[in-house]
């Protein structure tokens, strides 16, 4: 038995390598197989609930934490990432509930304040966010890290860069284009959006292949949002803050000009 559960971790610790390695596809074969193997085993359901949030099968994800918390209702892991998972989902009033279990059970479980650290800029509490994001990280500096944080006209400066930096076929055919900043998506808890809450920036509008001068209403201007808050989460500097910028600029001019998902994830942009 002891040499099971000792294949068992050995195969785990191979898995968790792989994702953070960004080899999500073997790990989710591995991860599939172990499932089929050892259906009872709650360490085996949230690796794999994590390997298909990765793989950005949210559905599939979210079936696989809730089995990990039926099997280990105690596990505050299992409850934060479930929690993550139900934000991208915008069902922000469970993983509200997820979160609070979770830190009940385990203050010093790092994903959990990450996450409470999200659902607190959603309620506008800005401050307690940034905290909460301190927090994650002295718990687990390797896993998290503190959001950058500017100012909108230092943003905005940031975003005028960006734009400069894009190619000049795009520049050129943008023109009437309105690039606006919000701190984060309106989302009302407990609603669950089609687009993640998460999401740092959007398209909204006609794009130039949908546009016929017999509909009026593809005339009117298209916008790119850009949320700033959103943004800033996954940056520690200023120069990844100009990248991040740049790359959702590019992705948002993308569906501008008509682009799909696939289309954008083929060309690096999705």
């Amino acid at each position: 038995m002891a040499e099971c559960l000792d294949d068992l971790q050995a195969q785990l610790d191979a898995a968790d390598s792989m994702l953070v390695q960004g080899e999500v596809e073997q790990a989710l074969i591995l991860l599939d197989r172990l499932a089929d193997q050892y259906p009872e085993s709650s360490d085996v359901m949230l690796l794999l609930g994590d390997a298909e949030f990765d793989w950005g099968d949210l559905d599939a994800a979210l079936e696989s934490y809730d089995r990990a918390v039926e099997l280990d209702p105690e596990w505050a892991d299992a409850l934060a990432a479930r929690a993550h998972c139900l934000i991208e989902l915008g069902r922000m009033r469970e993983a509200q509930s997820d979160v609070e279990r979770a830190l009940r059970l385990d203050s010093r479980c790092a994903e959990a304040h990450y996450v409470r650290a999200v659902l607190l800029e959603f309620a506008g509490s800005f401050r307690q966010a940034d905290d909460a994001y301190r927090t994650a990280v002295r718990l687990d500096p390797d896993h998290f890290l503190v959001p950058i944080r500017v100012n909108r006209k230092t943003f905005d400066a940031a975003v005028r860069k960006a734009i400069a930096r894009l190619p000049r076929t795009f520049k050129e055919r943008m023109e009437g284009v309105e690039i606006y900043v919000k701190d984060v998506p309106d989302v009302n808890s407990g609603d669950e959006t089609q687009v993640s809450p998460l999401v740092m920036g959007i398209f909204d509008g006609y794009s130039i292949t949908e546009r016929r001068e017999s509909d009026p209403w593809s005339q009117f201007p298209p916008r790119i949002c850009l949320y700033q808050r959103n943004i800033e989460r996954v940056c520690a500097t200023h120069d990844d803050l100009v990248e991040e910028i740049e790359v959702t600029l590019l992705h948002e001019v993308g569906h501008y000009f008509g682009l799909e998902e696939d289309d954008l994830e083929r060309i690096d942009l999705a």
